[in-house]
């Protein structure tokens, strides 16, 4: 009789473990699966939101448009598409760091540009590799054309490094319209323009939403964590099912 009671009462602690561990592991199952599926739908915002970007991009452009016409058109949008007759203000280049293209890294560089009424804006040129030593200022030759056909939008937010000891005088870490005025000692207008065509060698141009993170890239990212989503769930609901089968055939 005593061996009986001590075998139940073992049996006892047995499943009462069980079920004790199953009390913390479940919550913890569910908050990490809540977590994939919400970076997956995250990111395939992300991916609707850059659609969106170059879906605007393509229809509407201004010539020649004033700052009031920009910040008309601008109203319930990102973008817009310009051409704009500029002239080059005789100040030194900034460089927009951790940029990458096709794998390699590089930077964007960045130049004001004075439009027909005497304002002046920032203008992404495009992308082009560091020149093997991060200490190394680019050589640049700077662009010559009177016009520009580009992207105009609000800043965008890039990734950023830590400040301390990375940022030269020609080298930035994030694209802030404060930080460009204050190197160029210029008032800039609250937009930047993109480049859709080269002005200068060995600089790529590109629009805002096709460079390191496409709406492709996105919906990639989003089917892995579903994917991980699903492979947790599965994994869950099959560890459920033998300690359930256990407990039945105990």
């Amino acid at each position: 009789m005593a061996r009986l009671l001590f075998s139940v009462s073992k049996e006892e602690v047995r499943i009462s473990g069980k079920l004790s561990a199953r009390f913390w592991l479940y919550p913890f199952w569910l908050l990490v699966l809540a977590g994939l599926v919400s970076l997956g739908l995250w990111q395939l915002d992300r991916a609707d939101l850059k659609k969106r970007w170059l879906a605007q991009q393509q229809d509407l452009e201004l010539i020649s448009p004033s700052e009031v016409e920009i910040t008309q058109a601008m109203k319930g949008r990102h973008w817009i598409r310009v051409v704009l007759p500029v002239s080059w203000p005789p100040v030194e280049p900034l460089y927009l760091d951790n940029r990458t293209y096709q794998g390699q890294a590089g930077y964007e560089l960045l130049l004001p540009v004075r439009l027909e009424d005497g304002s002046h804006i920032a203008a992404n040129l495009g992308w082009l590799p560091i020149p093997g030593n991060r200490d190394v200022k680019p050589r640049l030759v700077r662009p010559e054309v009177g016009g520009l056909s580009a992207v105009l939008g609000s800043p965008v937010d890039t990734f950023t490094l830590a400040e301390s000891g990375a940022d030269k005088k020609w080298r930035l870490q994030q694209q802030s319209l404060r930080k460009m005025e204050a190197r160029w000692q210029l008032e800039l207008q609250p937009w930047v323009i993109w480049l859709t065509e080269p002005v200068v060698a060995d600089v790529v141009a590109r629009s805002p939403g096709t460079g390191q993170m496409p709406p492709e890239r996105h919906i990639g990212y989003a089917f892995q964590w579903f994917s991980l989503a699903f492979a947790l769930l599965i994994l869950g609901g099959v560890l459920e099912w033998k300690i359930r089968r256990r407990q039945h055939h105990a």
